[in-house]
């Protein structure tokens, strides 16, 4: 799982998407803050109903159509807290809503048109040990256990990017990985080139 924060030239943060593999849960992050509730209600308690707005309102680190449009402090907390070796949980909240309809084919966007706006919810903890993703999908709880947050900082790896730095964090079973390497293994075509974070 990959978390990053682009900080941008005219120092604002902005997230990046990208599309990886099949079992990786790949997130990236541009954070601005927030203040999440202990009372959260569970995932499996969620109404169907619930919406972008109860999701800040619980204080979820919020995405939205790529940006977070709040919760750096959460994060940054949690990372802290987790990397200390204690115990420590957030939500995140994913909402995307669908781009302009001429950067689609015209099939594709018809096929797809009804399934936005969309939020998709997440918890991620760490009990002391490793780093748990929770979420549900087509009702389906799907688990991804990681026994590392990683975290790279860094300047803008070419002149011409819309940042100047990054901080990226990275959940992955291996300490030792660098971001090179993960990046290399992303993009590149060879087989078996892939890391799974």
């Amino acid at each position: 799982m990959l978390i990053w924060l682009d900080e941008l030239k005219n120092g604002e943060l902005s997230m990046k998407k990208c599309i990886v593999p099949m079992l990786s849960v790949w997130l990236m992050f541009a954070m601005t803050g927030c203040k999440q509730s202990d009372s959260l209600i569970s995932l499996e308690e969620l109404p169907d109903n619930y919406s972008l707005e109860q999701a800040k309102e619980d204080g979820c680190v919020t995405h939205e159509n790529g940006d977070v449009t709040q919760g750096k402090e959460i994060f940054e907390a949690f990372f802290n807290t987790t990397a200390s070796g204690q115990t420590d949980k957030v939500r995140l909240a994913f909402y995307y809503t669908l781009d302009d309809p001429s950067g689609y084919a015209p099939e594709y966007h018809e096929s797809v048109k009804d399934d936005y706006p969309c939020l998709y919810v997440q918890d991620l903890s760490f009990d002391g040990e490793q780093y748990t993703i929770r979420w549900y999908e087509d009702g389906e709880e799907m688990i991804r256990n990681y026994s590392c947050l990683m975290k790279y900082e860094g300047q803008a790896e070419s002149p011409d990017a819309s940042y100047h730095s990054y901080i990226r964090y990275v959940l992955t079973n291996d300490d030792k990985v660098t971001w090179q390497e993960l990046m290399h293994g992303m993009l590149s075509s060879q087989l078996g080139d892939y890391i799974d974070p």
